[in-house]
């Protein structure tokens, strides 16, 4: 769709300007925090509550009913995955790695954020597994890069 075309140009233009760019991989498949940003918002409630600002509209709210499925199936009563999806983890271990053969050498590329905002009930045993596998991806052919871990 000629996205990354514009990436490649982005890139350009920072080397060209002096500046660095940090690959932030912002969504995931099914989402990892159930937010829009993910690309997409799992879990919502219209209210009756109507919003003073800008003008009266109805509004929804998603903090407490939201779940994110990229690392699996949330049960929502149990409070915990019942289910670990691996075929999306491996998913996003093999968009990392595009994104290493791609940019690898690009004199702008500063480094890689793996996953944007993880889900604070992400389970943390997986997702430091996804960290640390992401990180041999990464430093195995770009030792130069930082590679950031959001809290």
């Amino acid at each position: 769709d000629g996205a990354l075309d514009y990436v490649d140009l982005v890139l350009d233009w920072a080397h060209e300007y002096g500046l660095s760019v940090l690959i932030d991989i912002h969504a995931h498949k099914d989402s990892q925090n159930g937010f829009d940003n993910s690309g997409k918002t799992l879990g919502f409630e219209w209210t009756s509550t109507l919003n003073v600002y800008p003008r009266n509209l109805v509004t929804f709210q998603h903090w407490p009913v939201r779940t994110a499925e990229w690392m699996g199936t949330f049960d929502r009563h149990a409070g915990n995955y019942s289910h670990i999806n691996h075929d999306n983890i491996n998913h996003s271990l093999r968009v990392i790695q595009k994104i290493v053969d791609a940019y690898s050498g690009h004199p702008a590329v500063l480094g890689l954020e793996p996953v944007n905002e993880p889900w604070e009930k992400t389970p943390i045993d997986r997702l430091k597994r996804f960290y640390w596998e992401g990180y041999l991806i990464v430093k195995r052919t770009n030792p130069y890069w930082k590679y950031i871990m959001h809290d």
